[in-house]
């Protein structure tokens, strides 16, 4: 069963994901900022994929980004961005951190879980 750390400050966001999903066989662990997503990584080094809001308080998701690619052990772990930013200078802050994708809210659920697959697909 492969790990997704969901990372976003709204509970009510990493439950949607959470419930798309958990019904695929994914374990879903969930960390509400920067700062607790590098804890929870720490916890559970063998996490196969991240996904991250961009705007957060404490830590947001290009910082996380840019702290995980410092991490020799997490150079490829691939990293979803998912936000309501859908601005072209925020994708490029997003890739140049070094995510994988780029995903606007609200992205459907079907859209999300054919990204995720594909990029574990990718991984292995």
């Amino acid at each position: 069963m492969d790990k997704i750390l969901i990372v976003d400050d709204s509970a009510t966001v990493r439950k949607l994901l959470v419930h798309t999903l958990r019904p695929k066989n994914y374990r879903c662990i969930e960390a509400c900022d920067g700062f607790d997503a590098l804890e929870k990584l720490a916890q559970h080094p063998d996490t196969r994929l991240i996904i991250s809001d961009l705007n957060m308080p404490n830590m947001d998701g290009i910082e996380l980004i840019a702290n995980i690619r410092q991490n020799l052990q997490y150079k490829d772990l691939p990293i979803i961005m998912l936000t309501t930013e859908a601005s072209q200078d925020n994708r490029k802050l997003a890739f140049d951190a070094g995510a994988n994708l780029y995903l606007v809210k609200p992205s459907p659920a079907h859209i999300i879980l054919f990204k995720v697959q594909s990029l574990l697909e990718a991984d292995k």
